[in-house]
């Protein structure tokens, strides 16, 4: 998986690393590019074949629009993070303003793993992680290998139970 912002080493607990440093799959992010180069395929084409000023205005408003909203999903994209450390699972998320969710390995009760067959394909799909305390399900979306990051979370508390660090 591609790393465009890493979690800081500074809001590390003592003994704690960092196992998973993921972003959501690239495939988030093809249809706000495809429908951009849509638009902007339609603007030229109309630009070319027509006399109409006024079709070739509204063709200019449109792919601003469609590029200003595709740069908003690709920077949400980029800012978004799920993070396991050695101690807890993080989820990041926020162009200007940060949101980090944790749950603390200790209180994970299950994990699961939901796919489509499209997304097994692309090797995508839904973690859904269920925790005491509040006993409410979190959901992360479009996170790549998510069979990979349930293994490792199971793999981690596994690890922590046989240390009698739990």
């Amino acid at each position: 998986c591609c790393k465009f912002m890493t979690f800081p080493e500074k809001r590390l607990n003592g003994n704690e690393n960092v196992i998973l440093d993921l972003h959501p799959h690239w495939g988030g992010i093809v249809k706000p590019a495809a429908t951009l180069l849509g638009v902007c395929a339609i603007w030229l084409w109309v630009a070319l074949t027509t006399d109409v000023r006024a079709f070739e205005i509204i063709m200019g408003v449109l792919v601003c629009y469609v590029f200003i909203k595709s740069l908003k999903t690709y920077l949400h994209w980029i800012n978004e993070a799920f993070i396991l450390t050695s101690e807890r699972v993080i989820h990041r998320r926020g162009v200007f303003q940060k949101n980090t969710f944790e749950i603390p390995l200790q209180r994970i009760n299950t994990v699961t793993v939901r796919q489509s067959w499209v997304e097994r394909i692309l090797t995508t799909g839904k973690i859904h992680i269920e925790y005491s305390g509040d006993q409410v399900n979190r959901e992360f979306k479009q996170f790549p290998q998510p069979l990979l990051i349930q293994k490792e979370i199971n793999n981690v508390i596994e690890k922590k139970k046989k240390n009698g660090m739990d």
